[in-house]
This record gives C-alpha cells, sequence and structure tokens, in this order.
C-alpha cells in the first residue's frame, strides 16, 4: 500500500512538471506595435499534453529501469532522435531549438521524480523559469555593451581566482594587514559599484542608487559611502541620490547595530536603543527628505535619465579606500598597544575608525559575561559608531567633493550628535 502511495505522488508531481513546462511552451505573449500585432512566444506542434506525454513517458522510462536498466537511456535516446527528425522534417532549421531541448529535459525531469521528486519539481520550476524569461533576456543582451561583459569577467575571475591565492592571517607585527581581508574588502566596494551600475541602466539613477545604498548597508556603509562619493564626483547632479543612498546606507547601519545587540544581549539592547535609535531616526529621516530632494532635482535636470555610465567595475577607488582602511587599522593597533587598555571608550574610539561590527559583538559578549557594566557596553559602542561616522563624513568629503560631502556630513553629525545627546540624558 505504502509503494502504490509513493509511486501515484511521483507520478503526480511527472504530470505536474509536464503540464507546468507545457503551458509556458503554449502560452501565447502578444506584442501591440502601433497597428501590428506579433505572437512571441508560441509553439504550434508541442504544447500542454504533448510535454505532459514526455514527462510521463520519462517517468514509465525510469519504473521499468528498476527491473530493466537500459530501458532509461533507451528512451531518452529515442525521444531525441524522434525530436530530430521532427526537426528536420518543419523545415525551420532557422529557428531556435528551445522547445526541442525542453522536451528532452522535461522527459529527464520526468524520471528523475522516480527517485528524487522534490529535486525534480524545484528543477522544474528553474526550467519553466528560464523558458518565460525570453523577453526579458533577448532584451538584455541586446542591451549589453562590450565593456560591461569583459568588467564582469573581471569582477568574477578576482572572485574566484584571485581571491581564494590570498593568504587569511596577518602579515604585519600589528596583525592589521590580512591580504585575504583586504581583498574582500576591494572586492565589497567594487560589487557596491558594480551592481549600483546596473540597477542604474535598470531603474534609473534615482531607483537604482537609491536601492544599491539600502541594501548595501546591510553589509557595510563604509563602501557605500566610498562608492558613492565616486558616482557623486563623476556626475555632480547625482549628488542628492547619492547622498540619499549614503544616508540611507548608514540608517541600515544603525539598525544593523541594534539588531545584532538584540540578538546577543537583549538588555543591553534596551540601553543602546536610545542612542542609536536615535542616530537611526534622524537619518531615516533626513534619507526621506533628501529622497524628495534628489526626485526635484532631477525633474529639472532629466538626469535619471542621462546619466553617462562608462565603466560596472572600476578597482581605483576600491584599492585607494582600502589602503586608507589598513592605514586607520595600524593606527588603532599602536593606539591599543602604545596607550594600554585605559579603558573600554578609548579602544571603542581606536577600533571604530575602521570598523564598527567588531568591537559592538566584543562589548556585547563582555557585556553579557559581566565583564563589563551594560551603560559602559552602551556608551563605547555607541563612541565607536560616531568615530566611524565621522571617518565615513571625511571619505564623503575626501572622495566626492565637498558639495556632495558636506550634505552627508552634516545628516551624520546631526544623527550621531542626536544618538550622543540622548545617550548622555539617559
Amino acid at each position: 500500500m505504502q509503494l502504490t502511495n509513493q509511486i501515484f505522488l511521483e507520478l503526480i508531481y511527472a504530470l505536474g512538471i509536464g503540464v507546468l513546462i507545457g503551458l509556458e511552451r503554449s502560452t501565447l505573449i502578444v506584442a501591440e506595435d502601433s497597428d501590428t500585432i506579433q505572437v512571441e512566444n508560441a509553439d504550434q506542434q508541442s504544447g500542454l499534453r504533448t510535454f505532459s506525454l514526455f514527462s510521463l513517458t520519462g517517468y514509465c522510462g525510469a519504473l521499468l529501469s528498476d527491473m530493466y536498466p537500459f530501458v532509461a537511456p533507451l528512451v531518452l535516446v529515442s525521444l531525441a532522435l524522434l525530436i530530430i527528425v521532427e526537426y528536420n522534417r518543419s523545415g525551420d532549421l532557422g529557428l531556435g531549438i528551445t522547445t526541442e531541448v525542453a522536451a528532452i529535459a522535461t522527459c529527464g525531469l520526468g524520471m528523475l521524480c522516480h527517485t528524487h521528486m522534490q529535486v525534480a519539481g524545484v528543477l522544474g520550476l528553474v526550467v519553466t523559469a528560464l523558458l518565460s524569461a525570453k523577453r526579458f533576456t533577448h532584451n538584455m543582451v541586446a542591451r549589453m555593451r562590450r565593456v560591461e561583459v569583459t568588467d564582469t569577467l573581471k569582477f568574477m575571475a578576482i572572485i574566484l581566482i584571485i581571491l581564494p591565492l590570498m593568504p587569511n592571517r596577518t602579515l604585519d607585527p600589528y596583525g592589521a594587514f590580512n591580504p585575504y581581508k583586504v581583498t574582500f574588502l576591494v572586492i565589497l566596494i567594487s560589487g557596491i559599484g558594480y551592481v549600483g551600475y546596473f540597477l542604474t541602466r535598470i531603474l534609473g539613477a534615482r531607483r537604482g542608487l537609491g536601492l544599491t545604498g539600502l541594501i548595501g548597508g546591510l553589509t557595510s556603509s563604509t563602501a557605500v559611502t566610498v562608492a558613492m562619493a565616486a558616482q557623486a564626483k563623476a556626475n555632480d547632479t547625482l549628488k542628492w541620490i547619492c547622498a540619499f543612498s549614503t544616508v540611507g546606507a548608514n540608517a541600515t547601519m544603525f539598525m544593523r547595530v541594534l539588531v545584532v545587540v538584540a540578538i546577543l544581549n537583549r538588555a543591553l539592547a534596551v540601553v543602546l536603543v536610545w542612542s542609536i535609535g536615535m542616530m537611526g531616526a534622524v537619518a531615516l529621516i533626513a534619507s526621506i527628505i533628501l529622497w524628495f530632494v534628489a526626485a526635484k532635482s532631477a525633474d529639472r535636470s532629466k538626469a535619471s535619465n542621462e546619466v553617462p555610465l562608462k565603466n560596472p567595475f572600476s578597482l581605483g577607488p576600491a584599492v585607494k579606500f582600502a589602503g586608507f582602511f589598513v592605514l586607520i587599522l595600524v593606527v588603532a593597533r599602536l593606539a591599543k598597544i602604545y596607550l594600554g587598555d585605559q579603558g573600554v571608550y578609548l579602544a571603542s574610539a581606536a577600533s571604530g575608525l575602521a570598523d564598527v561590527d567588531a568591537i559592538t559583538l566584543s562589548l556585547t559578549e563582555q557585556s553579557k559575561e559581566g565583564s563589563v557594566a551594560l551603560n559602559v557596553a552602551a556608551i563605547g559602542i555607541t563612541i565607536a559608531v560616531v568615530a566611524n561616522s565621522i571617518v565615513k563624513s571625511l571619505i564623503a568629503i575626501y572622495s566626492g567633493g565637498w558639495r556632495f560631502g558636506r550634505i552627508v556630513t552634516l545628516v551624520l553629525m546631526l544623527a550621531t550628535g542626536a544618538g550622543l545627546a540622548v545617550s548622555l540624558l539617559v
């Protein structure tokens, strides 16, 4: 009885995959161009019934292979030969063979249902999604520039070849220079610029760069600051949307710190919510204002539709920031070595110059163990966030120019000042 139920369930999966792919292949996509109606994606010979039969044939072949192992490959070869003969008879040799390949894949998925039906179901959805993405992929390939392809290859080469070869250990006596981490930081900054490039092409400058900042803030608000500063310096008309992206990334960073602390130590999060929460609230309000200012600026200059995009992958700004980052790390390490452990606040300020996450995790764990008081840990994390904001303000001024940098600096100083004031009062 259990075996019968299993076979019935596998049969349902196989039939469902055939119906799903068959529906996609037989669906008409009508494009109306003026008075002309064009049918772009409809297979008049192979549709819902045919693909259902392909999948069921594959499943039956897999069932028979339990007793006769040669049946499954024989079924696939026979189907392939049948498709080749039909393709030659149709006379449409100039057309693609997407439907024919989909037919063989459907038969294979039907076979897979006998052993791994859940995997076959997921692959069936993937195949259907790929088949239905015809118009999107054709438009994307038609719009791609040569430099976008070559820069993508360069980016992937750094990620897949160069990064794994970097030693993941510090090479200097101060424990500041880790080639793997520095290379990863370069990839992160370049990656944010890379994503921002394509989002800008697809969504326009205002929405593309804005979304880049919000997403990038989940990983590194400093990297977003560097990338957006480079964009603003290259095109002054983008300074408002780049400022929104930078401030939005920092608002996300403030909230990220609170979430991480809340997960590890809820009591400390209750104390921190006043200072870091106020910073996040001010940055969020400022980012909303900047969004509307950017919208008005785009309407006046039409920058959202006329942004001159150059290369999607640029190493220059990322390498410069990586060198600056290593310098800050060395200064922080020297401060700890020669000034000694004179208090959590000094360590927080030194660490915050380069990174907020490390000192946040350290103080959260120490306060949870009781070695550091909750209020001391809260003030230490707040100081680290303020120090980090000062560094990002300097980066914005130096890399993005005064017109962009003063906007970011004003907002970050207002946010951190409000957070410090609330922290001292509470």
